[in-house]
C-alpha cells in the first residue's frame, strides 16, 4: 500500500555569507588576526568559564587570571602597544615638530640648498609619495565599503533574523502537522481493511471462486467441447444418412429409366428382322454395374441422441451457477462475525491514535515555541535601537572616513599642482602661485595627519580590541564548532537544551544531527525515552481478527459437472462402435463404372445404325428417339447421381475422421471430469482455508505495512531538523560575516591608511620644500666649489679699521 510522503514547508531564503564583505579582503584581515592570536581555542583561563566569572569578582584570585588573560591576549597586547606608542608619539612629534619648524629649523626656513640631483631627488619623493598615496587611497576606500558593509550588514542581519525566527516558528509547526500525517495516514489502512471486510464476498469468495475457476472452466469448456463433439457426430450421421437416400432414391430412378429404354430398344430390334443384330448384345449391359450400399447406423445415433438427450446443458448451467454464486455464499456464512471483525479494527484505530497522544513531542514543541516568542519578545524592541545608532554609527564612519580622505586629497593636491607650477632650474624664489599651493597642500596634509592621527589609532585600537577578539573567541571558534564543544562542557542554564527537549542533548550533537539533516526522533534521542514498538504493538488486536477469520465455516457444494446417468451416456456413446464402422466396400463402389456400357457410345451406335437406308423409317425413328432417351439418362447419371455420390462420400469421409477420434476423445472427457470432481470434492476446503489465509495475511500485511512504514517515518523523515541548523548558520553569518567581518574590515582599513601616515608626513614635508616659494635662493656654481651663504652675512664686505 502507497503511502503520502511528508512535505518540506516553504522556507524563506537564509543569510547568506556572500552578502558580507567580499572575501578576499576579508580572509586578508583574517589572516592578519591569525597572525596576531595564535593560542588555541578555548583559552585555559575558560576552562570553567562560571569559575571564571566567579573568579573575577573575587580580587585575591583576579591577578592569577588577569595574568593568564594577558598571557593569552599576548598578540593583541603587542600589537595594541605599538597603537599605544603610534597614540602618544605622533601628538608629542607633531607638536615638537611645530615648535621645530616655528623657530626656523625642521625645513621650517624658506630656503632651500641647490644641489646637481635637486631633480632626480625631487622625483624620487615624488614616486614614493604617490604610492603611498594611492595605498591610503586604497585603504580609505575600503573604509567606505567597509563602513557601507556594516550598515547594510546590520539591515540584512534584521530581515535575516527575522526569516531565520519566522523559518524555525514555521518548523515548529510542521512537526505536529507531520506527526498526524504519518499517524492519520492509519485511517486509510483502517479503511482500506474494513473495506476489504465488507466486500469480503468479492474480495475472499472472489479468491475461492477464482481458484475453483482454474480447474471448473476447463472442465466444463471440455464438457461443452465434448457436447459439441458427439453432437457434431451425430449431425454427420444423419447427413450421411439423407446422402445415401437421396443416392438410392436417384439410382431406382435412373434404373427404371434404362429398363424402360432397355425394353424398347429389344423391340426397336425385332422389328429390323435380324438387321439390328450388331446392337443387340450391348442391350443387356443397359443396368446398374454398382449397388451403393452402407453400413446401419441407427444405434450409433440412438446412443448419441440419447446422451445429448440427458439435460446436459441443464447440468453444465448449473455448475456454472454454483460456481457463480461462492461469493453469495461466502458473504451469508461470514456475516455474524464481520461486526465483531470491524469492533477490532476500531481498537486498532484507537490503540494508534493513543501513540500519538504517548509520543512526547507537543510538550517539546511547546517548549521551544515558548523559548522562541520569549527570545522574539526581548529582541524586537531593540531593532529599532539597533538601526537608530547603526545610523549614528554610520555618521562617524564616514566622518573618520573623510578625515582620512581629506588628508589623501591634500596630499593629491600636492601632486598635482606642484609639477604644474614648476619649471626646469627656476629660481626658488620665483615659484609661482601654483606650485607654491601644492607645497602649501603638502604642509596642511601634515598638519591634518598630526592633528586626527591621535584619534584615528584609538579607534583603531579600540575596535581592533573588540573586533578582533570577536572574531578569535566567538566567529572562529563557531565556525569550525570549536565553541558549540566548548559551550556544552560549561553548565549554563540559557544555553541547556535538556531543559527545553527533555532529553540528555548538547549544542554539537544537535548542529550536527540538524546538519545531516537528520530526523527529530534521532536528534532528540526519542527512542530512549519512548518504546515505539510498544506503543505501535497492535498484534493483540490482529491476533483477534486472524483468529475470527480463521475460524469461517465455508463450505462450497452443488458442484457436479456431469450426473452419473450423463456419463453412463457418454461410455455408451464411446463403446457404440463408431470408430469401427466399414467404409471400404462404398469407397470400392465409387471406383466402378456405374453402368456396365457407356451410355453416350451405345447412343451413337444406335444413331449410326438409324442412319442405314435399308431401315423402315418407324424403325431408323425409334433408334434415333431411343438414342436420345440414353443421352438423357447419361445426363442425368453425370449431373444427379454422381454429385449425390460424391456428396456421400463426403460425408463418410468426415464422419469417418470425426469418429475415428471420438472413443479415445469420450475416455480422456471420462477421466479428465472424474478428476475434476474429485478434486472439487476434496480440495474445495483446502481451496477454501488456502484463500482464507491469503485474505487475512492481506489484511495483516496492511497493518504491518504501516506499522513498519510509520516507524521508518518518525526514525528517519519526521521532522528532519535542518532548518534549525540553518537558523545556527544564519546566525553565525548574522553575527560574524555580516557585522563582525565588517567592522574588522573598517579598523584593519582604517589602521592601514593610518600607519601610511607616518611615511606619507615625512615625504610631504620633503616634497613642500622643493614645490613652496623660498624667501631666499642658493646658487650652484660646480661640483666642487659652491659658496652657500645666508641672509645674514651675504651683503657684509670687511673694512679697514684704525688703530687705538
Amino acid at each position: 500500500m502507497e503511502f503520502t510522503n511528508i512535505t518540506t514547508p516553504n522556507y524563506k531564503p537564509e543569510a547568506d555569507p556572500a552578502n558580507g564583505v567580499f572575501k578576499v579582503f576579508r580572509d586578508m584581515v583574517h589572516s592578519y588576526l591569525d597572525i596576531v592570536q595564535r593560542n588555541a581555542f578555548p583559552p585555559y583561563f575558560l576552562g570553567n568559564l562560571q569559575d571564571f566569572l566567579r573568579n573575577v569578582q573575587d580580587t585575591s584570585a583576579s591577578g592569577v587570571k588577569v595574568k593568564e588573560v594577558l598571557t593569552y591576549e599576548i598578540g593583541f597586547l603587542i600589537a595594541l602597544a605599538v597603537g599605544v606608542l603610534f597614540f602618544i608619539l605622533m601628538p608629542l612629534t607633531g607638536f615638537c615638530f611645530c615648535c621645530c619648524r616655528c623657530c626656523g629649523n625642521c625645513g621650517g626656513k624658506m630656503h632651500q640648498k641647490q644641489i646637481k640631483k635637486m631633480t632626480c631627488k625631487r622625483r624620487f619623493i615624488y614616486l614614493f609619495l604617490l604610492c603611498i598615496t594611492l595605498i591610503m587611497l586604497a585603504g580609505n576606500i575600503c573604509m567606505f565599503y567597509s563602513n557601507g558593509k556594516v550598515s547594510s550588514g546590520v539591515k540584512d542581519g534584521i530581515s535575516s533574523y527575522n526569516n531565520t525566527m519566522e523559518n524555525l516558528m514555521t518548523y515548529i509547526n510542521s512537526v505536529p502537522k507531520e506527526l498526524d500525517l504519518i499517524i492519520g495516514q492509519s485511517d486509510s489502512v483502517i479503511q482500506n481493511a474494513n473495506d476489504s471486510i465488507t466486500a469480503i464476498d468479492s474480495v475472499l469468495g472472489g479468491a475461492i471462486k477464482s481458484e475453483i475457476e482454474k480447474v471448473s472452466n476447463s472442465t466444463l469448456n471440455l464438457i461443452v467441447t465434448t457436447v459439441n463433439d458427439v453432437n457434431d457426430t451425430a449431425k454427420l450421421l444423419v447427413a450421411t444418412t439423407d446422402s445415401f437416400n437421396a443416392l438410392q432414391a436417384e439410382q431406382e430412378i435412373i434404373q427404371g429409366n434404362l429398363s424402360d429404354v432397355q425394353t424398347r430398344i429389344n423391340n426397336t430390334i425385332n422389328k429390323c428382322a435380324g438387321k439390328c443384330n450388331s446392337a443387340k448384345n450391348s442391350v443387356d449391359g443397359l443396368t446398374f454395374d454398382v449397388r451403393y450400399q452402407i453400413p446401419d447406423f441407427s444405434d450409433h445415433l440412438k446412443r448419441m441422441n440419447d446422451f445429448l438427450g440427458s439435460g446436459i446443458d441443464s447440468t453444465i448451467q448449473k455448475a456454472r451457477k454454483s460456481i457463480d454464486d461462492i461469493p453469495e455464499t461466502v458473504k451469508y456464512e461470514t456475516k455474524y462475525t464481520i461486526q465483531g471483525i470491524q469492533d477490532e479494527l476500531g481498537k486498532i484505530k484507537s490503540k494508534i491514535n493513543d501513540t500519538k497522544n504517548a509520543i512526547p513531542i507537543a510538550s517539546t514543541v511547546n517548549n521551544i515555541k515558548s523559548g522562541l516568542n520569549t527570545l522574539s519578545t526581548q529582541v524586537n524592541p531593540f531593532i529599532f535601537q539597533i538601526e537608530k545608532y547603526d545610523y549614528y554609527r554610520w555618521i562617524v564612519g564616514i566622518i573618520l572616513c573623510c578625515i582620512i580622505l581629506l588628508i589623501i586629497v591634500c596630499i593629491l593636491f600636492g601632486l598635482s599642482l606642484g609639477p604644474l607650477g614648476l619649471k626646469g632650474n627656476e629660481d626658488p624664489t620665483k615659484r609661482n602661485c601654483a606650485s607654491n599651493s601644492g607645497g602649501n597642500f603638502f604642509m596642511a596634509s601634515v598638519g591634518f595627519s598630526f592633528i586626527f592621527s591621535w584619534l584615528l589609532i584609538l579607534i583603531v585600537a579600540v575596535l581592533f580590541l573588540i573586533g578582533g577578539n570577536s572574531y578569535t573567541l566567538v566567529c572562529k571558534p563557531w565556525a569550525n564548532q570549536q565553541l558549540l564543544k566548548y559551550l556544552d562542557s560549561q553548565n549554563i542554564p540559557a544555553l541547556n537544551i535538556s531543559s527545553f527537549v527533555d532529553t540528555d542533548l548538547n549544542l554539537s550533537t544537535l548542529y550536527s544531527d540538524c546538519q545531516r539533516d537528520d530526523s527529530l526522533w534521532s536528534t532528540l534521542n526519542f527512542d530512549r525515552r519512548f518504546n515505539l514498538n510498544k506503543y505501535l504493538n497492535i498484534t493483540q488486536y490482529t491476533d483477534v481478527v486472524q483468529r475470527t477469520i480463521d475460524n469461517f465455516n465455508i463450505t462450497i457444494k452443488n458442484i457436479n459437472f456431469l450426473t452419473t446417468n450423463q456419463k453412463n451416456q457418454i461410455r455408451k456413446v464411446s463403446t457404440s462402435g463408431i470408430d469401427t464402422i466399414n467404409f471400404t466396400d462404398f469407397k470400392s463402389q465409387l471406383s466402378r463404372n456405374i453402368t456396365k456400357i457407356n451410355l453416350s457410345s451405345f447412343a451413337d451406335e444406335l444413331v449410326t445404325l438409324a442412319n442405314n437406308s435399308y431401315l423402315s423409317v418407324d424403325v431408323t425413328t425409334e433408334l434415333k428417339e431411343e438414342a436420345n432417351e440414353l443421352r438423357r439418362i447419361d445426363s442425368r447419371i453425370q449431373n444427379k447421381l454422381i454429385p449425390a455420390a460424391q456428396t456421400l462420400y463426403t460425408s463418410i469421409q468426415n464422419l469417418e475422421s470425426k469418429s475415428k477420434s471420438l472413443p479415445t476423445s469420450l475416455n480422456d472427457i471420462l477421466t479428465k471430469i472424474d478428476e475434476a470432481q474429485v478434486f472439487v470434492d476434496t480440495q474445495a476446503a483446502g481451496i477454501v482455508k488456502n484463500a482464507t489465509k491469503a485474505y487475512v495475511s492481506k489484511i495483516l500485511n496492511l497493518f504491518q505495512s504501516y506499522v513498519d512504514w510509520a516507524k521508518m517515518m518518525l526514525r528517519t523523515n519526521f521532522a528532519r531538523c535542518g532548518p534549525v541548523a540553518k537558523a545556527v548558520n544564519s546566525a553565525q553569518t548574522i553575527a560574524c560575516v555580516y557585522i563582525v567581518d565588517s567592522v574588522n574590515a573598517f579598523w584593519f582599513s582604517m589602521g592601514w591608511c593610518t600607519i601610511f601616515l607616518i611615511p606619507s608626513i615625512i615625504l610631504s614635508v620633503k616634497l613642500a620644500k622643493h614645490y613652496r616659494r623660498m624667501n631666499t635662493s642658493d646658487v650652484y656654481e660646480n661640483e666642487y666649489d659652491h659658496m652657500e651663504m645666508t641672509t645674514s652675512r651675504q651683503f657684509l664686505f670687511p673694512r679697514a679699521q684704525a688703530k687705538a
